[in-house]
């Protein structure tokens, strides 16, 4: 169907908005509750000039992986080819292959007689219930997702969901499994040596799991980091409330790109500007690709400058992204981009 304007407009304000509106944004795009008007004023005056539906250029594909309506967020190849999705709409996580997806793990009405409400259920994996499940990363034996509204890390493996870390309860503590608290997780990434990543969105840090199931705080000095990308040692890190892109090594944070402003401009990496960033993937040549949310953009990072690869634009088609880019997947040359508004995972063709 076609997207009208005006809902484009309602979205990008939402987008430009400091983190505090990120969760009333997610409920909006899932049909649930509005802002206030008071916000999206507020908000208003943040919108870049044009950035109003999205436009696609000859480098994106239009097809949409998925062939079932969803809200993409997370995204990861599993070893024997398949894709995971995470969904926020149905409140489970898709499993994908050759153009056919089917429910890995969470409740899924097939029926569609509501909307899904979720909820908070470790059980088997086709009857467990998760609130807002935002990225997806292997993990022990299988795969762990954040679940950021029911401040947890859960587990999916040998066919059941449990609880890894945090649950239900939001705060901040370094503990062993459900007796650690977080607040709002969002983005996963796994290392090497079996350990997991996680931005703790609301406590502004970011945290790691061990395999024995300890959690510590392992990198200070962020403001609502979101997405991660782990590369040859190095934890790359969208510091999405300052706008920014940085890098960590042994806890210590280095600036990629982002003057710290809000806005969209390509150029010398720290003079470049950001929006809200909300996704990473990082090339084997070093290149990191951003999922540029509030500007509604894919942007490429390298050594010496920032580049827009696709970008928000006055033209609205329903077949054309990106609008709200968020989980990325980069497999050889191809881009794979969550887009939770657009309800897509489009494709870049990179050269």
């Amino acid at each position: 169907m076609r997207i009208k304007q005006k809902a484009a407009v309602l979205l990008l304000v939402l987008l430009m908005a400091p983190y505090g509106s990120i969760q009333a944004a997610e409920r909006t795009a899932s049909g649930g509750a509005v802002m206030p008007a008071g916000e999206q004023t507020a908000a208003s005056s943040d919108v870049p000039s044009g950035a109003v539906g999205r436009i696609a250029p000859e480098s994106a594909s239009q097809h949409n992986i998925m062939n079932v309506y969803c809200r993409p967020s997370g995204i990861l190849k599993t070893a024997d080819g398949k894709i995971l999705v995470t969904d926020l709409y149905n409140k489970v996580v898709w499993s994908g292959q050759a153009g056919v997806s089917a429910v890995f793990a969470g409740y899924y009405d097939a029926a569609g007689v509501k909307t899904p409400a979720g909820g908070y259920l470790d059980a088997a994996a086709d009857r467990a219930l998760m609130k807002e499940p935002w990225a997806v990363a292997p993990f022990l034996n299988g795969y762990a997702v954040t679940d950021s509204e029911n401040h947890a890390v859960r587990l999916i493996a040998g066919g059941k969901v449990l609880t890894a870390a945090g649950g239900q309860e939001a705060g901040y503590r370094d503990a062993q499994g459900t007796k650690a608290l977080f607040s709002y997780p969002t983005g996963l990434a796994a290392d090497e040596q079996g350990n997991l990543y996680v931005a703790d969105t609301g406590n502004h840090v970011i945290r790691k799991i061990d395999a024995k199931g300890n959690v510590t705080t392992v990198v200070r000095g962020l403001l609502e980091p979101t997405g991660l990308c782990w590369k040859d040692g190095v934890l790359y890190i969208a510091d999405s409330g300052n706008h920014r892109i940085v890098r960590a090594v042994n806890g210590t944070v280095t600036v990629l790109a982002g003057n710290g402003a809000p806005g969209l401009a390509d150029g010398a990496p720290l003079s470049a500007s950001f929006c809200n960033p909300q996704g990473i993937a990082v090339g084997g040549d070093g290149a990191v690709y951003v999922a540029d949310t509030g500007n509604g953009a894919v942007r490429k990072l390298t050594a010496d400058t920032v580049t827009t690869l696709l970008q928000a634009s006055e033209k609205i088609e329903d077949s054309l992204y990106p609008v709200r880019p968020r989980g990325m997947l980069l497999e050889g040359n191809t881009l794979y981009v969550c887009d939770t508004f657009a309800a897509c995972v489009f494709t870049v063709a990179l050269p």
